[in-house]
């Protein structure tokens, strides 16, 4: 960790004020930050991975595959072709938000719900290995 203080204005508790979602009239206060900009930045960041790729099969039809997700992930993953398929329909994966957890244990579980594509590839040609 960096060690630096998070830094928040008045018009920062303005805006998660307003951002806060309101369900059965009960509004749910969004907390504020309590680490700095580069330290959320560094763990958002954790979640990538471009470097290694792993030999794992498919979720979806088990065929082996290229991925940028170990095979002991235990989360969905659909080769690129099935994730843009329209052979899983993906409000079957979608769940209720749960109050009685917080939002790093509901995030976590629609994580393991929702499935990731194996590879993010742009402007490739003739490789399905290929990643962006």
């Amino acid at each position: 960790m960096s060690g630096e203080e998070s830094h928040i204005t008045d018009k920062d508790l303005e805006f998660y004020d307003r951002a806060s979602p309101v369900f059965g009239g009960q509004k749910y206060s969004i907390p504020t930050p309590t680490l700095c900009h580069e330290e959320r930045m560094r763990q958002v960041m954790s979640f990538r991975n471009e470097r290694n790729l792993y030999n794992r099969k498919s979720s979806f039809l088990g065929e082996h595959m290229v991925s940028v997700y170990a095979p002991e992930n235990d989360m969905v993953v659909f080769s690129v072709d099935e994730f843009y398929s329209d052979k899983w329909n993906a409000q079957d994966v979608g769940m209720n938000h749960d109050f009685s957890n917080d939002f790093s244990t509901n995030f976590k579980n629609l994580l393991k719900r929702v499935p990731a594509m194996a590879l993010h590839q742009a402007k490739n040609e003739n490789s399905p290995y290929a990643t962006e």
